[in-house]
Order: C-alpha cells, then sequence, then structure tokens
C-alpha cells in the first residue's frame, strides 16, 4: 500500500490534558466499599490520523490504519466505537458517507496510541473525484469524556477514487 500521511500542525504532546488533582480515595478497610475513582481523572479521546493509499479504484479493496489516542487521565475500556466516513470536503460530520464502523477492542491507558488495520471494499456506484476520509470517536457517547468536541478528526486524509476496472469484452 503506498501510503501518505497527512500531517496534523498539533502533534499528538501538544495534546495532553494539563493535569489533574487527585483527592483521597477514603478509608479501604474491611466491608468499606471502594471508592470512586477521583473525578478529575477523565478520560479524552482524540481522533487520530488516517493513513490511506493516494487513490484507490472504487472496485477495489482499501486498506486504511487508524489512529486513535487518549489524551486524558483515565483509561477507555474496549467496546467504544469507532466511525470512519467519506466526504466531499474536508469537514467530517455524520452527514458524510459511512464507509466503515467498528469497536475498538483494546482498552486505552492515559496518553495511550493506538492504531486499527481496516479493509473495507467500497461500493461500485461511488462516484469517482476526490475525497477525504475521516473519523468519529465514539459515536454511541460510551465514554465519559472531558470533551466530546475533539472526537471527529481535523485534518481528514486525501484520497481519490478512480473508475472500476471494466471486465475484458467477450470475456467470461
Amino acid at each position: 500500500m503506498s501510503a501518505r500521511v497527512h500531517r496534523n500542525p498539533w502533534p499528538w504532546s501538544a495534546l495532553l490534558v494539563w493535569g489533574c488533582v487527585a483527592g483521597s480515595e477514603g478509608p479501604q478497610g474491611p466491608g468499606t466499599p471502594p471508592a470512586d475513582p477521583s473525578p478529575g481523572l477523565r478520560a479524552d479521546l482524540f481522533a487520530g490520523p488516517i493513513l490511506v493509499p493516494d487513490h484507490v479504484r472504487v472496485d477495489s479493496i482499501l486498506e486504511m490504519v487508524v489512529g486513535v489516542r487518549n489524551g486524558g487521565t483515565r483509561a477507555v475500556e474496549a467496546g467504544w466505537t469507532i466511525q470512519i466516513m467519506l466526504s466531499t470536503d474536508p469537514m467530517i460530520s455524520s452527514a458524510d458517507i459511512p464507509i466503515d464502523h467498528f469497536s475498538a477492542t483494546r482498552d486505552l491507558p492515559p496518553g495511550g496510541k493506538d492504531q486499527y488495520l481496516r479493509h473495507k471494499k467500497l461500493r461500485a456506484t461511488t462516484p469517482t473525484g476526490l475525497y477525504y476520509i475521516g473519523s468519529i470517536l465514539d459515536v454511541t457517547a460510551r465514554v465519559p469524556e472531558a470533551s466530546e468536541a475533539n472526537n471527529v478528526l481535523q485534518f481528514p486524509a486525501a484520497i481519490v477514487l478512480t473508475a472500476r476496472v471494466p471486465p475484458p469484452a467477450g470475456g467470461n
């Protein structure tokens, strides 16, 4: 796969949460239920870059590497949903064309990054041309986060969808 990386002007390190103040967890003796984790500890999902080829035929398999990051101070358990969108403009939204969705299969620790390799066959009826591929994280709002505003990829990858290869004339 010939992939190119769309560079985000905000490096992951600039997206770290500024800190948290942990309070007392309270006594933990026999018969005492465990205290809730500190309310200052929050997960914060960030849509990471998506690596795709510069172009792909609409009748072929699109290979994508989908990046995610937890910039928060609390781990995110597996099971939240990632949706991949195809857009005619660089503003990814739920109104765009959904091409894939899947559940995160691994926990994401505070400050952790992860990538998911995805293979998707595009519909042959998809019009050819320039598109942008982006992600929307936690579309079912399963993860309580410090901010929901960063769940949409701000700098989606550009990709050109080209015409499918016609079958050979008079072929089988």
